[in-house]
């Protein structure tokens, strides 16, 4: 009875085991409900996320609407969509507030983002149409036989006119040709404008070599020619001004020109206006050189360059820097004693021309120098 009563036991717990062992690993079960709250709580947060980020997208297109003006455009916000609607004033403005709203940024905890990831424009046509205000722009070259005329004109029959006025005017071999590069393109079509081109052509076909201009609405001109015809080309260019402001008018008689430029070389050619060493400081001994340079310059016709010249001692750069600075501080001393401030221009040169070699201290000291010439119709 012992041994039967033992055996059926064993059997029982044998299976009580084998059921066991069938179960699932351990699950934290409790978690369950956690998680059930966390999915509730994300999906009742939803339309408040939405709603911050759709907050910040209309404040972010507000804000670039108003810092531009663009009080004609109404923005619509769903999401980070932004649509625009309105009239712009000019194609170009509706392009550029599409351009800003894209570009917008708005600061936040993990740095600057843009709010908005598409804007669509609902624009209607511009209310003001672009009208053509540029206007014609050109230049008038004579030099070496060639009147060369370049620029923009309206038309056709402009540029015809144009060409025929100057190709009028050939009288070799001081004009033995005349060159066209005059393009028709979209300016302001004024029967002015012609004229103001009509003259800038009597007036450079007034000279040996010159340069006219019309530019940023200013009519300016360079004129080289004998003394003889210096009174006609004065009446030319004080006839009425048709359109614009007269700029800087040089008009350079061949034999002033000569006149000066041997006066103010006799001058500088055997006495050097002296600067400290490796400085731009006049030195006082060259006070009265200066001002008999003046006196000199006033006398001189139109523009006068004043160039400042060093020896290749030291570095390019520093040489070049050198010889701007002395012709700046020659320019100074001679409008300080008179000569009108725009009637002068300075360069530096460095050691890029020298009139000597620059292997002696003698021939170096020929190449410390400061030369003054008449801006010519062809610099």
């Amino acid at each position: 009875m012992t041994n039967l009563s033992y055996s059926e036991d064993s059997t029982v717990a044998t299976r009580i085991r084998r059921r066991s062992q069938r179960h699932l690993p351990f699950m934290p079960y409790g978690f369950v409900p956690l998680f059930g709250l966390l999915v509730l709580f994300w999906i009742g947060m939803g339309p408040f996320a939405k709603r911050i980020i759709e907050q910040t997208a209309i404040r972010s297109a507000e804000q670039t609407l108003a810092a531009n003006g663009a009080d004609w455009v109404r923005p619509v916000v769903s999401g980070q969509w932004v649509w625009l609607e309105g009239q712009p004033p000019t194609s170009m403005e509706g392009e550029q507030i599409i351009a800003l709203m894209r570009a917008a940024q708005t600061p936040t905890w993990l740095g600057s983002a843009a709010p908005v990831t598409r804007v669509v424009e609902r624009f209607g046509s511009p209310v003001i149409t672009t009208t053509i205000t540029r206007k014609p722009e050109w230049t008038f070259r004579l030099a070496d036989g060639v009147l060369e005329l370049s620029g923009n004109v309206p038309s056709e029959t402009t540029r015809s006119s144009l060409v025929a006025a100057a190709e009028g005017l050939i009288d070799p071999p001081r004009i033995a040709r005349v060159a066209d590069f005059l393009t028709v393109t979209h300016v302001a079509d004024d029967p002015a404008y012609a004229e103001i081109a009509l003259k800038g052509i009597r007036a450079v076909g007034s000279c040996d070599r010159g340069v006219a201009t019309f530019l940023n609405v200013e009519f300016s001109l360079r004129c080289e020619l004998p003394q003889s015809g210096v009174a006609a080309l004065q009446q030319v260019i004080a006839s009425p001004q048709p359109v614009g402001r007269l700029g800087n008018i040089d008009i350079l008689p061949n034999e002033a020109v000569a006149t000066c430029e041997t006066s103010l070389s006799d001058l500088l050619g055997t006495t050097h206006i002296q600067f400290a060493p490796s400085s731009a400081a006049i030195d006082p001994s060259s006070s009265a050189l200066l001002q008999s340079v003046a006196d000199a310059a006033s006398t001189c016709p139109g523009t006068l360059r004043i160039e400042g010249h060093t020896d290749s001692m030291g570095s390019a750069n520093a040489n070049e820097l050198l010889g701007d600075a002395r012709a700046e501080a020659v320019r100074d001393a001679l409008i300080a004693r008179g000569v009108p401030a725009e009637r002068l221009l300075a360069e530096g040169f460095g050691a890029r021309k020298p009139i000597d070699v620059n292997t002696t201290a003698e021939g170096r000291a020929h190449n410390r120098r400061i030369e003054i010439r008449v801006l010519r119709a062809s610099d």
